[in-house]
C-alpha cells in the first residue's frame, strides 16, 4: 500500500503544480501591462493582486471543470471496460 500512496502522492503533487503554472499564465494573460488599482482604493497594493489572482484561478477552474464535464462520459466508458474487462454496453 505504501507504494501506491506515494504514486498518488506524486499526482497530486504534479497536479498542483500543473494548476499553479495555468493560473500564473492566466494572471499573465489578464494583466499583461502589471496588475493596475482592481478595487478602486487610489493604489496597487497586495489586495489588487490577491483580487487578480483569484479572477486568474477562477478561470482556469471554470475551463477545467467545464473540460471534465465534457469529458466524464467517456472516462467513465474506460474506467467500466478497464474494471469489467470487456464493452461497457454488453
Amino acid at each position: 500500500m505504501g507504494f501506491l500512496r506515494k504514486l498518488l502522492g506524486v499526482g497530486a503533487t504534479v497536479g498542483a503544480t500543473i494548476a499553479a503554472v495555468k493560473v500564473a499564465d492566466q494572471y499573465k494573460e489578464n494583466n499583461p501591462d502589471g496588475v493596475q488599482d482592481v478595487n478602486g482604493d487610489g493604489k496597487v497594493d497586495a489586495k489588487d493582486v490577491i483580487s487578480e489572482v483569484t479572477r486568474a484561478a477562477t478561470e482556469v477552474y471554470t475551463e477545467a471543470a467545464a473540460n471534465v464535464k465534457e469529458r466524464a462520459p467517456e472516462i467513465v466508458k474506460q474506467a467500466k471496460e478497464a474494471f469489467t474487462g470487456s464493452d461497457a454496453n454488453d
